[in-house]
């Protein structure tokens, strides 16, 4: 019983890190790019698995900016 639910924690971490990390990692490079990527796509069938691999990437954008504006504000009030 522990480890089913040491698992559906770990998975619900998992979701909220990559969403809240793929929420600021979209807005940041949509701010950059001046709203051209990333694209909202409909999910198709045959290409689901690029698909997730782009929301990985966005989710790891969003990870490295926020570790990126910590570092400045630590170096800034530092």
């Amino acid at each position: 019983m522990e480890n089913i639910i040491s698992l559906l924690l770990g998975l619900l971490r998992y979701l909220a890190f990559n969403t809240l990390f793929y929420l600021l990692g979209c807005g940041l490079l949509k701010l950059i790019t001046l709203g051209r990527y990333p694209r909202w796509l409909p999910l198709v069938s045959g290409h689901w698995r690029q698909q997730a691999q782009d929301y990985e990437l966005v989710a790891l954008f969003g990870l490295l900016a926020s570790v990126g504006l910590l570092v400045l504000g630590a170096r800034l009030l530092g």
